[in-house]
């Protein structure tokens, strides 16, 4: 595992240097943890009230007084307006347009004031365009801190980081809008969504693949002295402000693994900070850092411009008996701020904004002929880790039926890009295929049975993470095959296809360690007589993926089609990363606390240029 970091949050307890030994890191578990495991562990703190950094702006928005439409006699307007001699002296960059919140749930007993959004104003017709509606996860945005209501808002020429289109020039557009109004409002209404117009999906490779070759790692002398730079097991022992060659000073360490370690340091070349990866002295990793370097090779040569968000490999080199991989320095794990947000779950936009940006990394690399095999949110960076804490006061979806946990407040991220990382146990598929990858939690059943594995085991990792992003904690909490097996047809509440079962019968003898031994008559064999009375019952604790994520709102509805699909067992019949990123999930257009802090995070820049 690699973790390619910049400094951790400062103002976030648990934000400090990374041990990525996996085991630790999983002690933090929301949840308790598999009573079969044999060991307690503690249920994550709150979020703590700290705010960050950023200024302390306001979650919602009031319509100011001065932007209302001043009411004509009897509290009509005078007449359509005239845009043209509105417009006279020309048209503004942007406007800004106050927007009421869609229609509430009958349901629901939150109520939210108005929000608004930017759009590039034109010329419309006689006839208005139709406003756009949204998806309002209107339990989602806090109303705790406000902005003044006086500051003022600077136009800007970019876009909003959410799609926003301009209104409608044409007129055959208004009489299409006015027909729709005099038939009531569509479904997508009713329930306050909207979907946007199909976008253009991930379009593939405009050449053939690339295959790196081995990579040449040029060897650096070591320079005067004889400091020990190992220890006893092979790590690079990190000395801060000591230099690797005359190139690199190291500043920090950002995180370990078996690997060896981890790095952030200056580029004295250029003053740029990089992270690099130190390899241990250890010929079978030095061997494992060779493929990796084949593989980031790969990405660069298939995608120079970075347009998928993988890890870049920008130098290598030997440098006393370690090979030293130097990339881009990037923000905190999804994990790490997981963590450092006592495991409260992400909004729903950075859930699917994080899921559209996985699947087309996920896309890109199948298509090259690589599959990442070890997809969790250790191995997601963000390039940018600041947040504004907002008010939560509810409870925390869960995978279990044990009481949920609750949280008055949580940290949402004010930009959500992240790149993909850690390619030391990337394969490509037309090579040598270890037996057993993927970490436990994320590992597909078809690896689990013995069947072997190619790129749709990508796929159910997806799946396992995007759940994660949903309630904070990770969906299979084991360390038991048959144990793992039983929880996923507790979850998906459906049993392992028997044609997979056959497949894996034919596979060898009925020895302990066959998965053929985990089947009886086509079913699972499980519970048996042997299994601890703690594995049974926290089996039985799994919630069905249909409870976990209610089909309440067309958003979740959709989130648990598309997990279905990213969760058949069979492999063959798994969505693969480019046709996920065609569903409907991705067309949905939400307003919530990640909506919220994106445009907090616009504010800011749109002050910043104008004081500057």
């Amino acid at each position: 595992m690699s973790a390619f970091a910049a400094n951790p949050l400062p103002q976030v307890s648990g934000f400090t240097q990374r041990n990525l030994d996996r085991q630790k890191l999983r002690s933090y578990h929301s949840h308790p943890t598999n009573p079969s495991q044999r060991h307690n562990t503690a249920i994550a703190a709150a979020a703590d009230p700290t705010t960050s950094s950023q200024p302390s702006l306001q979650s919602t928005t009031k319509a100011q007084d001065g932007d209302k439409a001043k009411p004509g006699p009897m509290g009509r307007r005078t007449g359509a307006p005239d845009w043209n001699e509105f417009y006279k002296n020309g048209l503004p960059s942007e406007v800004i347009v106050i927007e009421d919140t869609p229609e509430p749930d009958p349901n629901g007993s939150i109520k939210e004031v108005a929000s608004y959004h930017i759009i590039a104003p034109t010329i419309p017709p006689n006839s208005a365009a139709k406003k756009r509606k949204y998806e309002d996860d209107s339990s989602s945005i806090s109303t705790s801190a406000k902005i003044s209501s006086n500051q003022s808002l600077q136009a800007s020429s970019k876009s909003t980081p959410y799609d926003v289109p301009s209104p409608s020039t044409s007129s055959k557009d208004a009489r299409a809008a006015k027909k729709r109004r005099t038939r009531g409002q569509n479904s997508a209404d009713r329930d306050g969504t909207r979907q946007v117009p199909s976008v253009v999906g991930y379009q593939g490779l405009s050449k053939p693949p690339v295959k790196a070759r081995d990579v040449a790692v040029r060897r650096i002398a070591p320079g005067a002295g004889n400091r020990r730079v190992d220890d006893d097991d092979g790590h690079y022992i990190i000395v801060p402000d000591s230099h690797v060659t005359n190139q690199f000073q190291i500043k920090r360490l950002i995180g370990q693994g078996t690997f060896g370690k981890v790095v952030q340091a200056r580029d004295l070349d250029n003053t740029d900070s990089v992270a690099i990866k130190i390899i241990r002295s250890v010929q079978k990793y030095r061997d494992a850092a060779k493929i990796e370097l084949r593989v980031l090779q790969t990405l660069r040569q298939n995608d120079p411009d970075n347009k998928y968000k993988c890890i870049h490999l920008r130098d290598c080199f030997d440098f006393q008996g370690h090979i030293c991989i130097v990339t881009e320095l990037l923000g905190c794990s999804l994990f790490d701020f997981l963590k450092g947000n006592g495991f409260v779950p992400f909004p729903n936009s950075h859930i699917q904004s994080f899921a559209k940006q996985l699947l087309t990394s996920v896309a890109f690399l199948h298509d090259i002929g690589i599959v990442h095999t070890d997809l969790k949110p250790e191995n997601i960076l963000l390039k940018d880790e600041k947040y504004q804490t907002f008010t939560y006061h509810r409870n925390i979806p869960t995978s279990r039926t044990s009481s949920p946990r609750q949280a008055n407040q949580r940290k949402v991220l004010l930009g959500s890009e992240i790149r993909l990382i850690d390619f030391g146990s990337a394969t490509f598929n037309d090579e040598y295929h270890s037996s057993v990858v993927s970490t436990r939690h994320y590992r597909a059943p078809e690896i689990i049975m013995g069947l072997g594995w190619s790129y749709p085991c990508d796929i159910w990792s997806i799946g396992c993470i995007l759940v994660e992003f949903y309630t904070g904690d990770a969906l299979f909490h084991t360390h038991d095959n048959i144990e793992h097996l039983a929880m996923m047809e507790a979850v998906f509440d459906t049993r392992i296809d028997p044609d997979l079962v056959r497949q894996v019968n034919k596979s060898g003898s009925k020895s302990s360690s066959n998965p053929a031994t985990y089947f009886k008559r086509l079913k699972l064999n499980y519970p048996t007589p042997e299994t601890t009375r703690g594995s049974r019952r926290f089996v039985r604790a799994m919630k069905k993926l249909t409870e976990t994520i209610p089909s309440t709102s067309s958003f979740l509805r959709n989130f648990l089609d598309l997990l279905q699909k990213m969760f058949a067992y069979d492999p063959s019949r798994r969505i693969t990363a480019k046709d996920a990123l065609l569903h409907p999930f991705f067309q949905i257009v939400l307003r919530d606390d990640g909506t919220e802090a994106a445009r907090i995070a616009l504010e800011k820049a749109q002050r910043s240029r104008a004081v500057g």
